[in-house]
């Protein structure tokens, strides 16, 4: 037996108001229209409603029982459409974000936070990967936002777009209390005797620090230890007397990591921090609404 819903929600509102008058005004339609309502429903049942001549309207277990069904259809139907409500405004739905697992570690992870402190409805997926399974995941649809390094993108690739959101660099890094950071002027001599941490074969991080060691002079450099956690990395340059090369970024500004950058100039250039998107893909208010937030994180972060 099919029952159309909105005769159910039009039934609450009766057994909730308790005459028709009322009902009528509430739900915006006329006395009659809802008498012919509750025949027709009543017909379809094949059993009262109300009970006959008590005023206010009695309902009968039978409609005492549909109107808390209705009362349910109509709570379903409000929160449907707050919820299609929220999901126009970017404050419902699922981002799926992919960077580098050292801007997941600091950037990332900070304005991801400040951004569902105010989206309590949404769910941010944070895939930390390197550049060609980052790739490969936004044209699949399994990332929304890759943040990371834009240099491997061919600028004449119009299957992506490219926002630049900073530049950065390379630096040496160890901790605070490093030998190395003691020193005025880092020289490629004090550097090879350095034990270093190394980075993922995947991360063009290793290849980076490479190059950039030997164009200073550091020729095989002694590498006790490599790993694809950027947290395991941070860790390790804490404890021990070890260094690495790392993007700037990684850091704490306010020094709060324990780690500090040595006074060597590495002999590369700037890279450049965007946010790629793909587009032939739609742009989702909450997408849009991320990147915006993103561009603010990194104004802030950086002007300080």
């Amino acid at each position: 037996m099919l029952i159309d819903p909105r005769h159910l929600e039009q039934l609450a509102v009766i057994v909730d108001v308790g005459t028709l008058q009322q009902a009528a005004v509430q739900i915006g339609t006329s006395q009659p229209a809802l008498s012919r309502m509750i025949s027709t429903l009543e017909a379809r049942i094949g059993m009262p409603l109300f009970e006959r001549s008590t005023r206010p309207l009695t309902p009968t277990a039978i409609g005492l029982e549909l109107s808390h069904q209705g009362r349910a259809i109509r709570t379903a139907r409000l929160r449907a459409m707050e919820t299609v409500d929220f999901g126009a405004k970017g404050f419902f739905g699922v981002l799926k974000l992919g960077s580098p697992p050292f801007l997941c570690k600091s950037l990332m992870s900070e304005a991801i936070a400040s951004f569902l402190s105010a989206r309590p409805n949404i769910r941010i997926d944070l895939i930390p990967d390197y550049h060609a399974g980052l790739i490969e995941r936004i044209y699949r649809n399994q990332v929304d936002i890759i943040v990371g390094p834009s240099k491997f993108v061919d600028r004449g690739n119009t299957d992506l777009i490219l926002e630049t959101l900073f530049n950065d660099m390379i630096v040496v890094v160890g901790r605070a209390d490093h030998p190395i950071m003691k020193l005025r002027k880092a020289t490629a001599t004090d550097l090879q005797h350095v034990t270093w941490v190394g980075h993922s074969e995947r991360s063009v991080l290793l290849s980076d620090m490479e190059d950039a060691l030997g164009q200073l002079g550091v020729r095989k450099p002694r590498i006790a230890f490599q790993s694809e956690s950027a947290g395991a990395v941070l860790e390790l340059l804490k404890e021990t007397d070890f260094l690495t090369v790392l993007p700037h970024y990684a850091l704490r500004p306010d020094g709060s990591d324990g780690l500090a950058i040595a006074d060597i100039a590495l002999p590369t250039k700037p890279q450049v921090i965007s946010a790629i998107t793909l587009a032939e893909r739609t742009e989702s208010k909450l997408t849009s609404d991320f990147k915006a937030h993103l561009r603010a994180q990194v104004a802030l972060r950086f002007d300080n």
